[in-house]
């Protein structure tokens, strides 16, 4: 659908909030109750501190409850509660829009406001019919997924216009247990980073927001909405919660895993597969020799993972580009940044004329500003060895772990 035929249909719909959020039950509720409970079920289960209040939403289309009930919807049903207005993240309400391709405001009896276009936080004049500001936000546990950044965003707008922030906590779909990837450098903050984490680091929505709130220092009036049930190790089949896509590209519970590993890759000249059925599970160029390099990987027995030789041709030229396809064998045991290093270590290897960083009209680095450091791409284009980079970031990662321990609200 047209972007613009899409705009006015989702206008036509905001007259009433149950069609605009029909999208998000995209999967029938399980036969059995899932066994554990989310933050919106919890808060459902006693809602009374909302009750009297105008309510602000930041939500998109994967915030349903454990049944697949949009929250704006549970909310708005609940006497006494006001939905006074919604804030669209990246990729909108409805998680049609693209990666990057701003989202519009949509005025209506309930407004839909973009924080993803001309502003990425709510301004005091969207706040003005708000109370309380309620986020239920699906992340995917990996630092430039920009999900995390528009909450702690909203938590200071909030702040700022005096109103409370309460957070509907969800599962890490990585789970809580990995932690992988350089911590991000000061210099390094944008949107896809706000916060010295690792790349993959290992914490639910809601445990994020109270690091942010106290150990980044945004100080908002924050109460966070905890899961039942959940435990770190969790899988998100051992949750028996259907998937809601969060964005176009994380169609299945097995994509966050790839997107940890080949997302990153951005800003170097190989292709992850994206516009395609394969994307996030391949990694590819049109001069690449895929054979070699899945018999360079898989000698080095990474944990939880494989490689297989690939072809995939791309969706804009029909070039076929050939390199290797990830299999993922045990989710606890993977580590999708170390993996995603020897990856492009062992590309640099076989193919050291052709492999390449790509700049910005301004002439920065878009690989430094995902992976939140300039070291990982100096070191790879020394040709240092994947365990080498990789062991370089260990002692900032125990000091997180240490750090994020206070905010962690599951075992």
């Amino acid at each position: 659908m047209p972007p613009t035929l899409r705009v006015a249909t989702i206008l036509l719909l905001t007259a009433t909030l149950t069609p605009l959020f029909a999208p998000a039950a995209a999967q029938p509720p399980p036969a059995q109750p899932p066994p554990i409970r989310l933050g919106i079920d919890t808060f459902l289960a006693e809602p009374v501190p909302l009750k009297g209040q105008r309510v602000g939403l930041v939500t998109h289309q994967a915030g349903v409850t454990r049944e697949g009930h949009p929250t704006a919807v549970a909310l708005q049903r609940i006497p006494g509660i006001t939905l006074a207005a919604l804030f669209a993240p990246e990729h909108g309400m409805d998680g049609t829009y693209g990666a990057g391709q701003p989202v519009p405001t949509l005025p209506g009896r309930t407004p839909v406001y973009s924080l993803y276009g001309d502003t990425f936080r709510p301004t005091r004049a969207m706040l003005a019919r708000v109370e309380v500001l309620v986020v239920d936000l699906q992340d995917v546990g990996v630092r430039p997924y920009t999900y995390a950044s528009t909450m702690a965003l909203a938590m200071e707008a909030a702040r700022d216009a005096g109103k409370p922030v309460v957070v509907l906590d969800r599962p890490n779909p990585l789970g809580g247990l990995t932690i992988d990837g350089p911590v991000l450098e000061p210099q390094f903050r944008s949107f896809i980073g706000l916060y010295p984490v690792p790349l993959v680091h290992g914490m639910t929505i809601g445990e994020l927001a109270r690091l942010f709130n106290d150990a980044f220092g945004i100080r908002a009036r924050l109460s966070v909405v905890p899961m039942e049930g959940w435990a770190r190790a969790m899988t998100w089949a051992e949750t028996r919660l259907g998937w809601v896509n969060p964005s176009p590209g994380i169609t299945s519970e097995d994509a966050p895993f790839f997107y940890a590993a080949t997302g990153p890759l951005d800003g170097t000249n190989l292709w992850n597969g994206v516009g395609t059925s394969s994307r996030f599970q391949v990694v590819l160029a049109p001069w690449l020799d895929g054979t070699r390099l899945a018999e360079r990987l898989n000698r080095q027995n990474l944990p939880g993972v494989r490689f297989s030789p690939s072809a995939v041709p791309h969706p804009r030229s029909g070039r076929i580009y050939r390199g290797v396809r990830l299999h993922i064998t045990d989710r606890l045991k993977f580590r999708p940044a170390a993996t995603a290093v020897t990856i492009l270590a062992e590309v640099r290897r076989l193919h050291p004329d052709r492999f390449g960083f790509t700049r910005s009209r301004s002439g920065r680095y878009l690989f430094d500003v995902v992976w939140g450091t300039k070291g990982v791409r100096l070191a790879l284009a020394r040709g240092e060895p994947a365990a080498s980079i990789v062991s370089r970031w260990q002692p900032a990662l125990a000091t997180f772990q240490r750090r994020r321990e206070p905010y962690l609200l599951y075992r």
